[in-house]
Order: structure tokens, then C-alpha cells, then sequence
């Protein structure tokens, strides 16, 4: 952690604190699930002040980048990068959100105001010296470029990243298992419908094959299978929007909100 004076006149305010898998609940009030499917190991904070302002660097070590970046992306919102930073990042003048190979990183300015801008940049350079270099991360390579809705992509890890999405079923519907990675996009189509994909690469097609004959017995009610085949089906949702579940290879790809019913001869 940066130490004092990363900027002329600011110092720690209050001892280092670490919380672990075992105790993140008595730190984060609600959305401790959320970093815990995805990968957490811990968190370190660290106060700082200059007189009446005061700032907290706030860094979360996760499992793999894979999982640092499932939450960046479930955190950042829209993204509105900050210059000045040599790393993926959001940021306003109460928060800055940055990733950084397997960590996440908050910078909270809880008061607010512009005028601290400057001094935050500075504690979220200093942070990032100390850290590993960002890797490719080969996961976002699943979504194909075409139509793709730019900073609509999102990752899984289970139930709770895929809840905002999608209520396919109850429970781990998708055997994700908290070990396997989904990523999800939206796109645009030439007729303004915006429609969702999902794309899990299981670790093999028995997995896969697994995962789908999972979903199709328990597909949440609310939602009817139209078509099926044993390498995938087609559904209507409670909204009267379409969709299709694909298995291909050790791949289970799905769209969701589709305009029309989509046909199965064209797919498997």
C-alpha cells in the first residue's frame, strides 16, 4: 500500500485492515456473494487524510485476472475512463474503480468534490506500481465482435452474476459450479432489437452435455420450451421474448431475448 506523502500533505489515518474470505461479510454490507463466486482471497484498506479530507484505497486480491474482471465489470457501470491511469478503469469524483491483473481496486472520496480529483489520481498511481502487470485475458474472445453492444460485456461464475441477466432456473442452473467462466454480451441488430448471448466454455463436452440437460429439466416455469433436440431447444420467456440454448462441442451458447422464434434446423 502506498505510504505517506504520495501527495504533498497526506498521510495514513488509520492502521492497514485485511479481511479474508471468512470475514468479508463484516466488511462489505450486502454484495460479499457476488466477489465470493467469483474468486475472493482478500482485501486490504487503508485509510488516508490531510486535515478534514480523508480518502480509502480500498484492494482486492482475487483468484485469477479472469476473476478480477468479473467483478470490474459487474462494478463499473457505464465505463468513463480517467486519463492519467495506466490501467482499465471508471471513475467520478466519489469513486474510482480500477482493474489491474487480479486485483480490483476502489478509491472512495465518501465527501465528493472535484477538488480531491488530483489527489486520488495520485494514491491510484502510486497503488498500481506495486502491482503485476495486467495479461490477456482470452475468455472475451468467445463473443463475437459483430453487432457486439460496446461495454456490455459481462462474466459468470454462478447464480449470483447471473442473476441480473437472466432467471433461467433456480440455483447454479448453468453447473458453473463457481469454477467456470461465462461471458455475456448484447447486441444490436440491424433492426434496433437488442438481444443477449451467452457463451460458457465447459472444461470438456461431457460437462457441457451435463450443464444443458441440467437446464432443460429444470427451466424455470415461467418460461415454455417450444422446440427440442438433444443438442438444444428453443423457448419463449414470461415476457414474450424468444430464445435458444446451443451445445456445441464443449461450448453451451445461448441467446436470450430474441425477437422471433428462432428455428433449430439451422443450429444443430
Amino acid at each position: 500500500m502506498p505510504g505517506d506523502n504520495f501527495y504533498p500533505g497526506w498521510k495514513k489515518s488509520d492502521r492497514l485492515v485485511t479481511f479474508t474470505r471468512a470475514d468479508l461479510y463484516n466488511y462489505i454490507d450486502g454484495g460479499a456473494e457476488l466477489f465470493l463466486e467469483f474468486g475472493f482471497e482478500k482485501v486490504y484498506v487503508q485509510r488516508y487524510s490531510s486535515g478534514d479530507s480523508e480518502l480509502t484505497l480500498e484492494i482486492y486480491e482475487m483468484e485469477t485476472p479472469e476473476a478480477a474482471l468479473g467483478v470490474y465489470l459487474a462494478k463499473c457501470g457505464q465505463e468513463t475512463p480517467l486519463e492519467g491511469l495506466p490501467a482499465r478503469n471508471s471513475g467520478e469524483e466519489s469513486q474510482f474503480t480500477i482493474l489491474r491483473e487480479r486485483y480490483f481496486i476502489h478509491v472512495n472520496n465518501f465527501a465528493g468534490g472535484q477538488e480531491l480529483l488530483p489527489v486520488m489520481l495520485a494514491l491510484a498511481r502510486a497503488a498500481l506500481q506495486n502491482l503485476p502487470l495486467d495479461r490477456p485475458i482470452a475468455l472475451l474472445d468467445y463473443l463475437p465482435n459483430e453487432n457486439l453492444v460496446k461495454n456490455s460485456e459481462r462474466l459468470i461464475r454462478g447464480p449470483y452474476a447471473l442473476q441480473p441477466i437472466f432467471t433461467f432456473g433456480e440455483g447454479d442452473i448453468l453447473q458453473l459450479e463457481g469454477q467456470v467462466f461465462g461471458v455475456v454480451g448484447s447486441y444490436l441488430d440491424e433492426k434496433g432489437n437488442i438481444t443477449t448471448r451467452l457463451v460458457i466454455p465447459y472444461p470438456d463436452e461431457t460437462r457441457a452435455r451435463a450443464a444443458l440437460e441440467h437446464l432443460r429439466q429444470n427451466f424455470d416455469p415461467y418460461h415454455k420450451i417450444l422446440e427440442t433436440k438433444p443438442s438444444g431447444f428453443t423457448f419463449v420467456d414470461y415476457q414474450q421474448k424468444f430464445g435458444r440454448v446451443e451445445l456445441k462441442g464443449s461450448i453451451l451458447d445461448i441467446q436470450i431475448n430474441l425477437p422471433q422464434q428462432p428455428g433449430l434446423e439451422s443450429c444443430f
